[in-house]
């Protein structure tokens, strides 16, 4: 009889993981449907509108590529990659490091900071209207509970980290 329970359990605990990742899949996919299709308006992609956003809020917009790739959670190959796009489409430029003459740093032209300009407010409200069926609350446990799944069950430091940035704790 316990194994009849136990295995009724994992069997649902099963189909609970996967309509979840199925949730996450689905909203994933709409909303990066919807930011690229905002995007290509402006004859950019999303990922090209997110190295613009961060770039609009570095001191002197401009960044290392080295540290947008971190920012924005890319690899060093799609870094260069995006900034090589955005260069040929004229909205940043690559300039030397005011420091370190090893490096190099992309900067914001005025063109890129008038596509900004332009394009982010509307990301912005894509991103809000995406959930707009969830109150404050709701939408601040979802961030919790969706870090906390993304999170290494194994590192106890990344759990910690979870927990520490749980302002629901009745939740």
């Amino acid at each position: 009889m316990t194994t009849d329970v136990t295995q009724i359990q994992e069997e649902h605990r099963t189909t609970l993981a996967r309509m979840a990742v199925d949730a996450v899949i689905a909203v994933a996919i709409s909303a990066e449907r919807d930011l690229d299709r905002h995007a290509a308006d402006y004859g950019i992609s999303d990922a090209k509108l997110e190295v613009l956003e961060v770039l609009s809020c570095c001191s002197g917009r401009r960044a290392c590529l080295y540290s947008l790739g971190d920012r924005l959670g890319v690899t060093r190959p799609n870094i260069t990659k995006l900034v090589d796009g955005l260069e040929r489409s004229g909205l940043v430029t690559r300039v030397p490091h005011p420091d370190d003459r090893r490096m190099v740093q992309a900067q914001l032209t005025p063109e890129g900071a008038a596509v900004a300009a332009r394009a982010l407010p509307g990301r912005v409200a894509l991103m809000e209207r995406a959930w707009a069926s969830l109150d404050d609350e709701e939408l601040e446990r979802l961030v919790w509970v969706l870090r906390r799944a993304a999170s290494d069950p194994e590192d106890p430091c990344a759990q910690q980290e979870v927990l520490a940035s749980d302002t629901h704790t009745s939740a």
